[in-house]
């Protein structure tokens, strides 16, 4: 079973719809965005889809909130054009590009009869609700649109769910663009002195060989286009278990502590050796759920182990690239471990954090060098099923992101985790809270929770 019929039937079963329309910027502009070398490899990949929940009252009604939305949204992509483009290839130069011609996005009003607030309390995720909760996003042949929202009234209040096509957007400019939106509804502009305008101009990334490495790594990964082969199996979505995990602000620096306490008494022990670097609060996470799928796994002596994860490049670039870019400004990190018995025992969280620390490290002092089609090759070729992708990042403000005026979502979630032994960390609702979600295999969930929350 497919993902888009897998998607269908969960949407069959779960919501109605209401009525579907197409939202246009309130200022449209035609323009052709082509793609970059950052952008290329996602062509194949399935959009990012999140879910926001709200608890609204009896005077928040669905057709006016609705209406809201959409006006928020008509002024914010006029700002952010590229998101209501479409998805184009061209044969005659072997260039992919977001056309930003007659530009709209669908936008789905639909009902059901799910409780809100059952959905934002539940530890463990309702996939199949979820999955109804966001509109569907068919990119398997080109032209295609990367952008499509979907707005849904349920007992007790609201979701809204967005499906972006990782191809125009990374994490921090899809969270940049909700900011946008939310803004637009709470207080009247896209635009304000915090939220300056955004810019898309591929150009800013500069590289000797861009256009052509670009070329390569569609060649690579889509040497099919403009059929994209392959983007939508993943029917293993639905055998993987799913829970929301909440560490506050104490536990987040209980655990920094322990690593960097680790970490001192053996530089004591090594006598001359180095003051250790102290642990970010990514490094920290990324460290203990590693850990933990390596355990909960009963991976061991002889097993090979790796964790993967995105990392921002706009301020490590020559020159830097401003945070207000909407397009790809990221690269895959590899930490790896050649025993995965290394990772257990006392030191083990010690030993994954400091593989962590290298590959920040490494991406630090060559942000370019993971780049090529060769490295994305590498990566492909790995044991899918020993290593562990930390997505997303604790700065993320998920929940002030996302407040359109009647208040932040009681619950956001990735929908789109496909992974088994995926972590997605964003900001939580509450001051120095992380909001962990993980993916995994249901015969494993609850060794993973108990490493987790031990």
């Amino acid at each position: 079973m497919g993902e888009a019929s897998s998607d269908a039937a969960a949407k069959a079963a779960a919501v109605r719809a209401v009525a579907v329309s197409r939202v246009a910027p309130s200022v449209q502009r035609g323009e052709h965005v082509k793609l970059s070398f950052f952008d290329s490899p996602w062509v194949v990949l399935p959009p990012i889809q999140r879910v926001f929940l709200y608890e609204l009252g009896e005077a928040d009604g669905f057709p006016a909130v609705v209406e809201r939305l959409k006006r928020a949204l008509a002024d914010t992509l006029a700002h952010y054009l590229p998101l209501a483009g479409m998805l184009k290839y061209a044969v005659e130069t072997g260039d992919a590009f977001v056309d930003c011609t007659d530009a709209g996005v669908a936008f789905l009003e639909a009902e059901g009869d799910m409780d809100v607030r059952r959905l934002a309390g539940d530890e463990a995720h309702d996939i199949v609700a979820f999955l109804s909760l966001v509109p569907e996003l068919d990119a398997r042949v080109l032209p295609a649109p990367v952008l499509s929202v979907q707005a849904t009234r349920l007992s007790g209040g609201l979701a809204v769910g967005l499906s972006v096509h990782h191809v125009v957007a990374d994490g921090r400019a899809v969270w940049r663009f909700m900011e946008a939106w939310s803004s637009a509804s709470r207080e009247g502009s896209p635009v304000t002195k915090v939220l300056g305008p955004p810019h898309y101009a591929r150009e800013v990334i500069q590289h000797p060989n861009g256009d052509e490495l670009a070329r390569d790594m569609l060649k690579t990964v889509a040497p099919n286009l403009p059929v994209v082969r392959g983007q939508y199996d993943f029917s293993q979505r639905f055998l993987r278990a799913r829970r929301t995990f909440y560490l506050g602000a104490d536990d987040i620096r209980s655990l920094r502590r322990r690593i960097d306490d680790l970490a001192s008494a053996e530089s004591a022990a090594g006598g001359d050796a180095p003051k250790p670097k102290p642990v970010s609060t990514f490094v920290a996470l990324a460290a203990l759920s590693w850990t933990a799928f390596v355990r909960s796994k009963g991976l061991g002596a002889g097993d090979d182990t790796y964790l993967m994860f995105l990392a921002d490049l706009r301020s490590r670039l020559d020159p830097p690239v401003s945070e207000a870019y909407l397009g790809n400004c990221v690269r895959a990190c590899l930490a790896s471990c050649a025993d995965a018995a290394d990772l257990l025992g006392q030191s083990g969280i010690l030993r994954a954090a400091r593989a962590v620390q290298a590959a920040v490290a490494e991406m630090e002092a060559a942000p370019l060098s993971g780049t090529d089609k060769g490295w994305m090759q590498m990566l492909m070729r790995l044991p899918f099923q020993r290593m562990t992708n930390v997505a997303a990042s604790p700065r993320f403000r998920a929940y002030e992101a996302a407040d359109f005026g009647f208040g932040k979502p009681a619950r956001v979630e990735l929908v789109s985790m496909n992974h088994d032994g995926e972590m997605v960390l964003v900001g939580g609702r509450r001051d120095g809270e992380v909001q962990a979600s993980v993916s995994i295999d249901p015969a494993h969930m609850e060794a993973f929770k108990a490493c987790i929350l031990g």
